[in-house]
């Protein structure tokens, strides 16, 4: 009966956690994966154009800012890929040469054709006192393409 029973659970355990299972090599092709797909999501941001950055996300795909301001904590929610495109022409309304960055801290593939990415955002590099904005991202893999499909950023400045 014991032997019955460890079975079980270490069966349940290798499905609840597929990343144990799968060992480094997923996290590195994860991280690979997530290095690629945030360096050209940067380099497109740097273009200012809305409608390229849309592009990198699901037609159904939502988009979630959190913002501090002096009234406390706000979200503000872009759900399909028309509603994220007007969320970055607002962004990008006020144009200037930027270099922003993506810094990966962890990826994670909990399927084949699912990553998760978390990492933090240099909006502009060029500037020293650019902010350092954490984000989350869930991509599908569609054919070649590891398209957004929710994606949290928080901008909470220093108070």
């Amino acid at each position: 009966m014991n032997r019955w029973i460890s079975c079980v659970v270490a069966l349940a355990v290798v499905s609840l956690a597929p990343g144990l299972a799968r060992g480094d090599d997923g996290d590195d092709e994860a991280m690979k994966i997530a290095v690629k797909v945030t360096t050209e999501g940067a380099a497109t941001f740097d273009t200012l154009s809305a409608s390229a950055m849309a592009a990198y996300y699901e037609e159904d795909a939502r988009l979630s800012l959190v913002i501090r301001s002096n009234e406390g904590l706000k979200t503000e929610f872009h759900n399909g890929r028309g509603e994220i495109e007007k969320a970055y022409a607002k962004i990008f309304e006020k144009p200037e040469t930027i270099k922003s960055h993506n810094d990966v801290k962890a990826a994670r593939l909990l399927a084949p054709d699912v990553l998760t990415i978390d990492g933090t955002f240099d909006l502009n590099t060029l500037k020293p006192d650019s902010p350092k904005i954490p984000f989350h991202q869930v991509r599908v893999k569609k054919g070649d393409k590891w398209q957004i499909l929710s994606m949290e950023v928080f901008y909470v400045p220093a108070k």
